[in-house]
């Protein structure tokens, strides 16, 4: 683009245009000339992205805590250290077990912590419940099917989700792979919900139960548990997934796994800690509103620390 016309395209026109390109158009759009980055890095447009896709309300306190007073320079931070967008069950409390970014989507692992760190029961059953939290990072829709999420742990099996099986009786078992928010605010009735559709920036908090049998303890599910598989698919023209042909273009595809590891034993018991051998206290001081916490539990361990009993 030449000076001449570039002067002729008003800032406002410019930025209208900006409004309907997603963060990775606006980049590369920003490699175009000197105009263009000057236009692209202005602080209301990235502040707008950082609001809509992480769910901060002041990402100024981000800018302090990160070191930087540029809100590009910001979302370039958070992306790149895949911070935990905010939320009904993402608070800064809580502490990442897994994570991973495939497929256009970014996925984290919780749990639902209960104060004893005691895994749950109902009658002869014991069972933990894990919280997946799901963002789609492109502008093509996303689409999970809740039936479809797996476990495998470390000794090559597959762990039971609960209510996972086609089942009529199954699907409305209260322990159900089941939809708990989107976007960060609860969704009510939501037990004939078996997929969740996201759009670009949105993000879903789903919880599955998986059974631990011989387990007591949250850390001991964690120590055995290998990865978490979500199979998730995008939408496209094609009706008939039989007869597409879409396999053979590069980079185009219908269907794909997401498989989220979890972190290593030795991490997981830094944070565990037993108490008289009756029970258990987590510890979340890693935890806090610095943008680096949701990857706190990712950098290497200064030493391995296995611990094989709880008493």
């Amino acid at each position: 683009m030449s000076g001449a016309s570039a002067d002729a395209i008003t800032e406002d026109v410019v930025e209208y245009v900006i409004g309907f390109l997603s963060p990775d158009d606006l980049i590369a759009a920003m490699q175009v000339n000197v105009y263009w980055q000057s236009i692209g890095r202005k602080d209301a447009i990235w502040r707008k992205y950082i609001v809509s896709r992480w769910k901060v309300e002041r990402p100024e306190r981000l800018k302090r805590s990160c070191g930087t007073d540029d809100f590009y320079e910001l979302y370039q931070y958070l992306d790149r250290n895949r911070y935990l967008p905010r939320g009904k069950y993402t608070t800064k409390q809580q502490i990442i077990w897994g994570k991973s970014r495939q497929e256009g989507a970014d996925a984290w692992i919780t749990v639902a912590h209960r104060p004893d760190c005691r895994v749950l029961t109902r009658g002869a059953t014991t069972f933990i419940q894990l919280r997946v939290v799901v963002q789609n990072t492109r502008d093509q829709p996303l689409t999970i099917d809740l039936s479809e999420i797996r476990v495998r742990m470390k000794n090559g099996y597959m762990g039971k989700v609960m209510g996972s099986e086609p089942s009529a009786a199954v699907r409305h078992d209260a322990l159900a792979p089941a939809l708990l928010a989107v976007n960060g605010l609860d969704v009510a009735n939501t037990a004939e919900t078996r997929s969740v559709h996201l759009n670009i920036f949105e993000f879903a908090v789903v919880s599955i139960n998986v059974e631990c049998h011989g387990c007591e303890f949250e850390a001991e599910f964690l120590e055995g548990c290998s990865a978490l598989w979500l199979p998730i698919r995008r939408n496209s023209r094609c009706a008939d997934l039989t007869t597409c042909r879409c396999a053979l273009i590069p980079d185009s595809y219908h269907r794909g796994n997401i498989r989220v590891p979890i972190v290593d034993e030795s991490v997981i018991w830094r944070h565990y800690t037993s108490i008289s051998g009756r029970f258990m206290v987590l510890d979340c001081r890693n935890s806090s509103e610095f943008p680096n916490a949701s990857n706190s539990l990712f950098k290497s361990p200064t030493k391995s620390i296995r611990k094989t009993s709880i008493s």
